[in-house]
Parts: C-alpha cells; sequence; structure tokens
C-alpha cells in the first residue's frame, strides 16, 4: 500500500493544476539577443588606402595601363549555359538571298536575246533595282525627302530608253509599276485598317487613284486575296526550315499567284476566257534544275500560248469580215511568264520571232527572291500589281475573245 501511495502522490504532484500556478507566478525571462558590434570606420579608413597603394616604380600612366589591359573574351570553356544560345538558322536560308548571285535565271542562256556575248550590261534592266527595304519611320522619311518631279523625270527617261531597245508599251507600263511601287498609292484608303502592317502612303482615298482594286467585285475579297498573298514569303521561307520533300518553295509561289490569278479573272468576269486563253504561263522548277532549262520550257510553253492566240484573232478576224489595213488593231498581245525556281520568281516577256530576230526570246521584267526577309511584302504588291495588269488587260481583249461555251449538263431523270 505505501508503494501505492507514493506512486499516486508522485503521479497528482505532475499533473496537479497547483504546479501550473506556481510556474505562472515565476517572474518573466528571455534570452535578450547581443548587440553586434560597431565597426570601427577610423581603422577600416586607415587600411583601406594600404591596399589600393600601388607600387612606387609602377608607372599609371594611359599609355601603360591599356598595354596591360587583358580582354576578357568568351571562350568555350566559360560558364555559358549552351542550352540558352539560340539556335543558328539552316544554311539553306542563310544562302538564299545570294542565291542567284552571278545566275539571273534568263540571261545566261545563249538563246535569250538578253545575252550578251560582249559582257555589256547596261542593257539589262530589272523592276526590282529602286525597291527600298526600311521601316515605317525611315520609309516615311526617304518617301518625303524624293522630289515627285524627280522621279516623274526619271520615269519618263527610263520609259524612252525602253522604247529605243525595242521594249512594248504594254510591258514598258507594268515595267514602270512595279518599279514606282513605295513611291505612289495603289490601294484603297478602306484597306487601310485591314492591313496595318503597310505604310499609309500606299494608300489612297481617291477613287481613279488605285491600281490595286477590285472591278466588279467586293473589297472584302480583294482584301482577301491580297492578304494571302502577302503571307507567301514566310510559307517560302518555312518550307526551305522545315525541308518540305514536296511542297517546296516553287510550290508556293505557284500555288499563290494561282490563287490570286482566281481571283482577278473571277473579279474582272474574265475567269472562262482565261480558263483557255490566258495572258502568261507559270512554270517552276526545283532549285538543282539550270537556268538554261527552265528558259527552254518558259519558250516552248509561251510559243504554244502564242499559236493559240494567233489563230484565235485571226479566226475572230474572219468572222467578223475585217480588212487587212485593220489587221493590225488584233495583233497577239503581249505574253509574260512567272518562273520560279526555289525562292527566286521571275517575270518574264515572250518576245515572238520576227525578221530581224527569227528565234522567239525572252525578255527579264522582274526579278524577286523570297527568301529574304523584310521582302514580303514589296514582293508581294510586285506579284498583285502583275495579276491586276494581266486582268485589265484581259478585259480590253474580251471583245475580241470569243464566247467561252458553257456545257449544259442534262438531266438524266427528264
Amino acid at each position: 500500500m505505501t508503494i501505492l501511495h507514493e506512486y499516486a502522490t508522485k503521479v497528482w504532484s505532475y499533473i496537479s493544476p497547483r504546479k501550473t500556478q506556481q510556474a505562472r507566478q515565476k517572474p518573466f525571462r528571455f534570452n535578450v539577443p547581443t548587440i553586434p558590434a560597431k565597426p570601427n570606420f577610423e581603422k577600416l579608413h586607415q587600411s583601406q588606402p594600404q591596399q589600393l597603394l600601388s607600387p612606387p616604380d609602377r608607372d599609371m600612366s594611359p599609355e601603360s595601363r591599356m598595354n596591360i589591359w587583358q580582354t576578357m573574351t568568351p571562350s568555350p570553356n566559360s560558364d555559358i549555359d549552351i542550352t540558352l544560345i539560340p539556335v543558328s538558322p539552316p544554311a539553306s536560308v542563310l544562302q538564299s538571298p545570294e542565291g542567284y548571285d552571278g545566275d539571273t535565271l534568263f540571261n545566261t542562256s545563249p538563246i535569250s536575246p538578253s545575252f550578251d556575248k560582249g559582257g555589256d550590261s547596261d542593257k539589262e534592266v530589272d523592276a526590282n533595282e529602286d525597291t527600298m527595304v526600311v521601316d515605317d519611320g525611315a520609309y516615311l522619311f526617304t518617301n518625303n525627302t524624293i522630289s515627285v518631279d524627280e522621279r516623274l523625270f526619271k520615269q519618263q527617261q527610263q520609259g524612252l530608253a525602253l522604247q529605243e531597245i525595242g521594249w512594248p508599251e504594254d510591258s514598258i507600263f507594268l515595267f514602270q509599276k512595279i518599279n514606282m511601287r513605295g513611291y505612289e498609292p495603289i490601294m484603297p484608303i478602306e484597306w487601310l485598317d485591314d492591313l496595318p502592317s503597310l505604310p499609309a502612303d500606299l494608300f489612297t482615298d481617291r477613287i481613279d487613284k488605285p491600281f490595286i482594286k477590285p472591278a466588279f467585285g467586293t473589297h472584302y475579297h480583294a482584301q482577301l486575296a491580297l492578304s494571302s498573298l502577302l503571307d507567301l514569303g514566310a510559307y517560302v521561307r518555312d518550307s526551305i526550315i522545315t525541308r518540305a520533300p514536296k511542297r517546296q518553295p516553287q510550290y508556293h509561289v505557284r500555288r499563290a499567284i494561282k490563287k490570286y490569278t482566281n481571283w482577278a479573272m473571277k473579279d474582272g468576269g474574265v475567269d472562262q476566257s482565261w480558263a483557255t486563253l490566258p495572258l502568261f504561263e507559270t512554270i517552276t522548277v526545283n532549285k538543282n534544275v539550270p537556268s538554261a532549262v527552265l528558259e527552254t520550257k518558259t519558250l516552248a510553253k509561251l510559243g504554244r500560248l502564242h499559236e493559240r492566240w494567233q489563230s484565235t484573232l485571226a479566226a475572230h478576224a474572219t468572222s467578223q469580215s475585217f480588212a487587212s489595213s485593220s489587221s493590225n488593231d488584233l495583233d497577239v498581245p503581249t505574253l509574260y511568264g512567272v518562273s520560279a525556281s526555289h525562292t527566286i520568281m521571275a517575270f518574264v516577256s515572250y518576245l515572238p520571232a520576227t525578221k530581224e530576230n527569227r528565234v522567239p526570246g525572252l525578255r527579264l521584267v522582274a526579278m524577286f527572291d523570297f527568301g529574304k526577309d523584310g521582302l514580303d511584302v514589296w514582293n508581294a504588291l510586285a506579284a498583285a500589281i502583275f495579276v491586276v495588269h494581266c486582268r485589265n488587260r484581259m478585259m480590253q481583249l474580251k471583245e475580241y475573245l470569243p464566247e467561252p461555251e458553257v456545257a449544259v449538263e442534262e438531266d438524266p431523270d427528264v
């Protein structure tokens, strides 16, 4: 019993509320943190100059200091995280801007009239020579510093020079229109809000001034067609980066030109006539194909198209019983070719055989490279000008063309 009494006493003394009360009545104590020692600035001030003192025999002139400088150039063994370095673009993209240096697609073949065996390149012209690639601010500043009279005088002199070397009026108009893009407004002012990335000087509120505009259709479809053409450069460069096996750059060029042409001819009401008798043909080849082969294919295709135009206009003249003196009004219009190889696209005009030149040939109008970043807008505007020019010319020739035959399918249930 004694053992149990002692055990109960110990347990009660452990859980007794008196013990808690006694603990509360003790004075409150806590460990006060030690105050940090104040630094002795006098000693620090005295010791610091001694560390910065230079040896008495050291030359501190600027020339001597520059001689002992050591540049800290990064090396492969440095502590730079190589995963943070951006990946370099493929070599094909880097080479594409200069991919056609020395190879102008149509001047290397001896069968071309622009091929000069004497090496004189003064007669070679390109409507893309005066294209300016600047941002919006620099574009506005550069455009405002150019005199209008100076541009008109230069354009007039250029037209006379092209006439002297045998260019037809149709090709001269197309050449100068492409060459003047960026110097004059060519789109309606209604498109400005939908195309905010283009400079505002390219739009005008005058109804008769825009060149790229719908003929009979709506502005919505015209803007939609032009927007697809503005994306051509991105598609071309993406196909190079992804190394697409089938949809290569020339495939995208052909598809974009065809899509925009379908809208333009349908907008002008000449889509059915264009399907049988167009004004230009599109020829595309791989980048490994020589330029002479591309020129030969272009000549052959445009030669067949020229023969079809001759026979069509001759049949129309016979049916209308025109006099022989008026047959000059029914000459075959200027035919063009859109030739593409890899990222390069060229507009060429067809030169039929004459008494002076018994062999047909091609004449370069303009050349563009969709592999160059920053030229997408100007290249797309040039393509739009080319297609719209052919649409307008086709609308003028519509009265000389036979009515297209519309196939009427019979209902088998009738």
